[in-house]
């Protein structure tokens, strides 16, 4: 009997022991955590590195995969961590020492000799099914390993294994154009996609600008008689003048002569103010005399001066009409002048114009209301505020540039006319389809982007763009977002699309 009990203890533990080793079996080959699959050819290939971010020295990159039902792939995979040549620095790779970690997980020991940007290619090697390889990005600073892409193995069709010891690097497509170029030779010639996508499209602009007179604010001083200047109070070009004050005084027969007129109304009227019968009419004649001083510029001041003193003025002061600064001066002292000759130019200083110059390709962008940052390199004047009030309808022909007007105020004078200022201009947000300005190879009258069709696949696509701002530009027709252009590494893709296609046109 105790022979018995002690037997089934036995059993009991190696029952035990069975269940958990198959347990452990089963962990083992468990999905390990936040790993994401994504379909590369007919598999779904997920990987995750530990430690996360990687560090200079040892790691581990645990690879999964599962075909389409989810039944984990019988088979091996290849590792190779690489960064490519850049300047002096040779092109360096850590090819990882691979072991199954269970059904369809393997781990792959790998060290990094410098922190920094790799890229990891992950080559899976079924015993049934075609092969494939899968990209990934991975950096010492940055959490996760990011998928690039993945096709079927370099010269393999879908579901055609690849023949032992063969690895073509480009192969032709049925595309016109097209190549087939596959991850490690992608990754030796530097190429990059991105997908196209609705983006916001928004830039500040930094772009030359003159100061200069608001022509709403300026004025000309001209008389409407002829004369002769006896004095001068503004006698430089440059002075400072405030509405009403005086700028020069001048003798006129005919002035002199409206002056007596007026004066003998004034009197008339007086002395008949109290005859009912002649006190309108003579009222009438002094309003009328008056109105005429007052049309040849005299101000009401002046005139009523002249009234009180009952004798005319040989010497008739001439007031400026606005406040501001005199721009130009074509009169001296003795001068003589005729009716509607041009005196004297009085312009404000605030408000004032900036005139910006924007290149032809960025004019597009410039809107009428939109916001500007106006600065005076030479100058401790702090930036001004402005907004754009008006564009100009045609372009420079020397300089290719469009000129945009800004209003903007000017207190205490800072910014003088005449000067040279940096504009910066808030382009507004604009929602469009945009590509990177990298994926754009111009070919003269047309532009044309390469775009991955999947499996490898690139071929040549012409666009119509648009606006350019951020390093974007506006698709106008040709792609459509969620498509993927290839970035970097187009002008080497260019070259082999025209050799392989037939019409040596893109």
């Amino acid at each position: 009997m105790e022979r018995h009990w002690k037997w089934c203890i036995a059993v009991a533990i190696n029952a035990a022991a069975a269940l958990l080793a198959v347990s452990g079996c089963g962990d083992r080959s468990a999905l390990p955590a936040d790993t994401s699959l994504h379909e590369v050819g007919v598999w779904r290939i997920g990987a995750t590195n530990s430690p996360d971010p990687p560090h200079i020295g040892d790691n581990t990159i645990t690879v999964v995969v599962r075909d389409s039902a989810g039944r984990p792939m019988p088979g091996a995979v290849d590792v190779v961590v690489s960064m490519p040549a850049m300047g002096a620095m040779p092109y360096m790779e850590s090819r990882g020492k691979v072991k199954p970690a269970g059904a369809g997980v393997f781990r792959a020991s790998y060290g990094l000799s410098m922190g920094g940007e790799w890229d990891v290619t992950v080559r899976v090697r079924p015993k049934d099914g075609p092969p494939a390889e899968a990209q990934y990005r991975l950096s010492t600073s940055i959490r996760g390993l990011s998928f690039a892409g993945g096709t079927p193995a370099a010269g393999t069709s879908k579901g055609a294994p690849t023949a032992p010891g063969t690895m073509p690097s480009m192969s032709e497509d049925s595309t016109a154009g097209a190549v087939m170029i596959d991850a490690a030779r992608r990754q030796s010639l530097g190429i990059r996609t991105e997908p196209v996508r609705i983006r916001e499209l928004s830039t500040t602009l930094r772009v030359p600008g003159r100061v200069a007179y608001d022509e709403a604010h300026q004025a000309e001083v001209a008389l409407k008689f002829n004369g002769w200047v006896r004095n001068l109070s503004a006698n430089v070009t440059g002075q400072s003048i405030r509405r009403g004050q005086i700028l020069f005084t001048v003798y006129s027969p005919e002035l002199w002569a409206a002056q007596q007129e007026y004066l003998e109304a004034v009197r008339a009227a007086r002395e008949d103010k109290g005859k009912t019968a002649l006190a309108g009419s003579s009222a009438d004649l002094a309003r009328a005399a008056r109105e005429r001083l007052i049309l040849w510029d005299l101000s009401p001041g002046d005139i009523d001066a002249i009234a009180r003193s009952g004798r005319p003025l040989q010497a008739l002061p001439i007031r400026s009409p606005v406040s501001g600064v005199v721009t130009e001066k074509n009169v001296v002292v003795g001068s003589a002048f005729q009716a509607g000759q041009v005196l004297f130019r009085i312009a404000r200083l605030d408000p004032i114009w900036v005139i910006a110059s924007v290149p032809q390709q960025d004019a597009g962008l410039v809107r009428r209301g939109m916001g500007a940052m106006i600065r005076d390199a030479y100058s401790d004047a702090g930036a001004r505020h402005g907004l754009v009030s008006f564009i100009y309808p045609s372009f420079d022909s020397m300089t290719r540039t469009a000129e945009v007007r800004i209003s903007t105020s000017n207190p205490g004078s800072r910014f003088q006319p005449g000067a040279f200022v940096e504009v910066v201009l808030i382009t507004p947000t604009l929602k469009r389809l945009a590509v990177p300005e990298s994926a754009v190879l111009p070919t003269g009258e047309r532009h044309v982007v390469f775009v991955d069709l999947g499996d490898g696949r690139l071929a040549p696509r012409e666009v119509q763009l648009g606006l350019r701002a951020g390093g974007y530009y506006e698709v106008q027709s040709g792609l459509r977002a969620g498509e993927v252009v290839v970035t970097s590494g187009n002008f080497l893709v260019a070259a082999e699309s025209k050799l392989r296609s037939a019409a040596q046109k893109w």
